[in-house]
């Protein structure tokens, strides 16, 4: 399951940037401007099976919270996900995700927790700060540790504004170092295929109407650094409107495929930070 858990966070949250995100965040000022802070929620069923897969049903749901707050932006995530094998009792999993960065995408605060059949199995604490020639890391939880990731290394939502601003200008194709923090593969090169622009199609209950924003159909792909020739881990699409909001997501693990439905978004607030 954390190969499933890292590439939904990854696929919603991006950045991008040689020499860093905080060179970088001039070139999105317009798009933080844009994206609306929200909070949605998401149920996923199985859309697709190969004859013989191991895993015969796939359901779930997702509660999603993009919050701005005076220092930077938070985002918290929890999922519920039951997998009926094609022999055996369904295995239920779960995760909890707290995470916090900076507008410049500097300084990066996660926290994430693994559960399984209702024991908590995993938990994951930790920052990561950019230095002049690299991202340095230090995990609290489960052991204190720290690790030096190369200059290029990006957090996640100073990437996803700027996936943004590519798909604004037109572009077409991404390949990004990003680190997020999670499980057993932190640090992905994630290579993204960008749509045109398409009008909204989803039905979801949308009292502030902030669903129906045209969106790119934007397919990412998840290489573990440093296994990168083994191919991709997780591959995905994300409906991603221009105002930030996931409209819908779809995941192939191969032999199955599961679809995200956005069922309910709200607006959350501005913050007052006098």
């Amino acid at each position: 399951m954390k190969q499933r858990q890292r590439s939904f966070r990854g696929a919603l949250i991006f950045c991008l940037g040689l020499g860093g995100c905080a060179a970088q965040a001039g070139s999105v000022s317009g798009i933080q401007d844009a994206v609306v802070p929200h909070i949605a929620e998401y149920h996923f069923k199985m859309s697709h099976a190969e004859p013989g897969s191991s895993i015969v049903d796939a359901s779930g749901v997702l509660g999603y919270r993009f919050e701005k707050v005076c220092d930077g932006w938070v985002t918290e995530m929890q999922q519920i996900m039951i997998l009926q094998g094609a022999e055996g009792t369904p295995v239920n999993s779960a995760y909890s995700i707290t995470q916090w960065e900076d507008f410049a995408g500097s300084e990066y605060r996660f926290r994430m927790s693994d559960y399984l059949d209702g024991t908590k199995v995993d938990e994951i604490v930790g920052k990561a700060v950019r230095q002049d020639d690299m991202v340095k890391v230090t995990y609290e939880i489960p052991v204190e540790v720290e690790e030096e990731l190369p200059a290029d290394a990006m957090f996640p939502t100073q990437h996803s504004l700027v996936l943004l601003k590519r798909a604004q200008d037109g572009e077409k194709f991404a390949n990004d170092l990003v680190f997020d923090g999670s499980g057993d593969t932190p640090t992905n090169r994630v290579a993204v295929v960008i749509s045109d622009r398409k009008d909204a199609e989803n039905a979801a209950d949308d009292p502030d109407a902030i669903a129906q924003s045209p969106f790119h159909r934007m397919s990412l792909a998840f290489y573990p650094i440093g296994a990168a020739e083994n191919g991709p881990t997780t591959e995905m699409a994300v409906d991603f409107a221009e105002n930030g909001v996931a409209q819908a997501m779809r995941f192939d693990y191969g032999e199955f495929e599961v679809l995200g439905t956005l069922d309910k978004v709200n607006r959350l607030p501005m913050p007052d930070c006098g």
